[in-house]
């Protein structure tokens, strides 16, 4: 992992950074792809300027690294990190539990925002993990979730020719923990099945040599393009959002979505 490097609490001068959207501390790539945690750090003090979140919940939150800087930008909050294993340092407060269960929390206890990053690639049950989190937001709350992409042009070559994808070993030994492979359609299904509404979604973590694959990508796009406007029935901003010209390059995206508010009879 690499160092980070947190900043001492600069009261206004904090403040003004996170206004305009800046962050005045180095943020770290920490257990998941390069620049995700920085994208979502950006992306929070731009949805909450101008009224922060109350209660954050951070699931898994292993090191708690990414728990220190929501700590950072929202000061005022009360954040939750939950996860199987207890973490050396325990930054805010933790919870022990396993995730693809009943979470263990009150259950009257709600949050404003919960984070899951790079986590469902090591849950035994996703359709679980979605449904806690949708119970545990307010009405309009917000969930961030992220995951690997397996949908890169390396990853189809993988599948390929070696039947794997990229970041899966193609025998899984009995402890091994990354295990679930799942796509971006599923996801989104489970999201919308659970009454959370996607808003937005961004790829991201593409490395320069990635690029060597663009002449393969800007064959299939085309076609792949053509066959999702005839094929799909869903909305054809959410089809965009999933099927970007990006998701053959970046390794990682970020899902963000909103509970939406039941509607009294």
């Amino acid at each position: 992992m690499k160092k980070e490097g947190l900043t001492e609490d600069q009261g206004p001068v904090r403040n003004k950074a996170v206004n305009e959207h800046r962050l005045n501390f180095a943020v770290a790539r920490g257990e998941t792809q390069k620049n995700v945690n920085k994208e979502i750090l950006k992306f929070l003090t731009k949805r909450f300027e101008k009224k922060q979140p109350s209660k954050i919940l951070d699931l898994p939150c292993g090191t708690m690294l990414f728990a220190s800087y929501l700590k950072l930008i929202f000061p005022s909050a009360q954040i939750t990190g939950a996860d199987i294993q207890e973490p050396a340092v325990e930054e805010t407060r933790f919870v022990k539990m396993d995730l693809t269960k009943e979470f263990s929390l009150l259950t009257d206890e709600t949050y404003d925002l919960i984070t899951s990053i790079s986590g469902i690639m090591m849950f035994g049950n996703t359709l679980s993990f979605i449904s806690n989190c949708s119970k545990r937001l307010t009405p309009e709350g917000t969930f961030i979730i992220t995951n690997d992409n397996s949908a890169t042009i390396l990853d189809k070559l993988f599948f390929l020719f070696l039947g794997r994808f990229r970041l899966f070993k193609p025998v899984f030994e009995d402890s091994e923990t990354l295990i679930q492979n799942v796509s971006i359609q599923e996801l989104c299904r489970l999201l919308r099945t659970n009454g959370l509404e996607i808003e937005t979604i961004k790829y991201t973590s593409i490395y320069v040599k990635d690029l060597l694959f663009f002449p393969i990508a800007i064959l299939i796009y085309p076609i792949q393009t053509l066959y999702l406007y005839y094929k799909t029935k869903y909305s054809t901003p959410l089809v965009r959002l999933m099927f970007p010209f990006k998701q053959y390059f970046c390794r990682h995206y970020i899902i963000v979505a909103r509970k939406v508010s039941q509607v009294s009879a």
